[in-house]
């Protein structure tokens, strides 16, 4: 007598060993894409922060000729990034653009008029589930339940 196991035990513990995998997966990818839209959520919020607590410092004359680098350590993407600043641009007047799962998700634009400085900031639609999940935490959790808000400063 043999002790080993038959050729359909081990096909049914293959099986198993793929159903539960079939179940595992999906959660996985759901959760690592969870994940990386509430970095991108935080970080929109750090940025408007840091823009705003900028202006407060150094007042719009010296404001309006900084690039966006010199106000935060939010990253200007490369090409092999899908999370951060597109271009190092200057808040007023040209705007920067902030990029989450690949596409660009939010745009900020600040501009002066009449002595107050206004900064528009916009979520962009966008298509992949990242950027969805992201975009939607942003509306809810940043601007307050909307899809655009101008802080005034």
């Amino acid at each position: 007598m043999k002790n080993a196991f038959t050729m359909i035990e081990v096909i049914f513990v293959i099986v198993i060993i793929g159903i539960l995998a079939a179940v595992a997966i999906p959660k996985l990818a759901a959760t690592r894409d969870d994940g990386e839209a509430s970095v991108c959520i935080y970080e929109v919020g750090q940025l408007i922060e840091e823009v705003v607590s900028e202006y407060t410092k150094v007042g719009y004359d010296t404001f309006k000729d900084e690039s966006i680098s010199l106000m935060t350590n939010i990253k200007v993407i490369t090409a092999d990034d899908s999370r951060g600043l597109k271009i190092d641009n200057k808040v007023d007047t040209v705007g920067i653009i902030y990029i989450c799962g690949g596409e660009e998700i939010v745009n900020m634009v600040g501009e002066s008029a009449s002595g107050d400085y206004n900064l528009s900031v916009t979520i962009i639609a966008s298509t992949n589930p990242v950027s969805q999940i992201a975009a939607e935490g942003i509306g809810k959790n940043v601007l307050g339940g909307s899809s655009a808000k101008v802080f005034g400063l």
